[in-house]
């Protein structure tokens, strides 16, 4: 039998996978949701990603940061922000403490592209919750946050 295009992985052999899978799978399927929202205003979830990121972090942050922060590739990051640069949705600047390294910051359009992002990926979130409670929302986002810590405490 399966529920939501997955096995019913709690009568199968990999019942102690049932998290990982769902996880997986919720991961898989948002992304997807959310890619298809953003679509028609010519973004993508690769291209947001960073620019969201530089939203929260402090102004300049490196791409050094950005990276680590984003637990990615310094080289993979580097390529997109050359495009995002390109697309004037951001600048990047020498370093004042140590010329090699770039400081990263949101351009005007860059803002703008990140307020588009933010209230496409609000309503997808939204539509994903519906008929969760508020409590049931907090919860899982503490449950979620738990997750992240233990997954970040623990060696790679």
């Amino acid at each position: 039998m399966t529920r939501h295009g997955m096995p019913a992985l709690d009568d199968s052999a990999f019942s102690s996978l049932a998290l990982t899978f769902r996880v997986m799978r919720l991961a898989s399927v948002w992304r997807t949701r959310l890619e298809r929202a953003l679509r028609p205003h010519g973004m993508t979830v690769a291209v947001m990603r960073p620019l969201t990121y530089l939203m929260m972090l402090p102004e300049g942050t490196t791409q050094r940061d950005l990276a680590l922060v984003m637990d990615t590739d310094c080289s993979a990051l580097v390529r997109v922000l050359d495009l995002l640069e390109k697309e004037g949705l951001l600048a990047r600047t020498p370093d004042a403490q140590d010329r090699r390294a770039k400081c990263l910051s949101l351009t005007p359009a860059g803002r703008e592209k990140c307020a588009v992002f933010h209230r496409v990926a609000g309503e997808v979130e939204q539509t994903m919750k519906a008929g969760m409670t508020t409590q049931d929302t907090h919860t899982l986002v503490a449950r979620m946050d738990a997750l992240l810590t233990t997954a970040h405490v623990l060696p790679t």
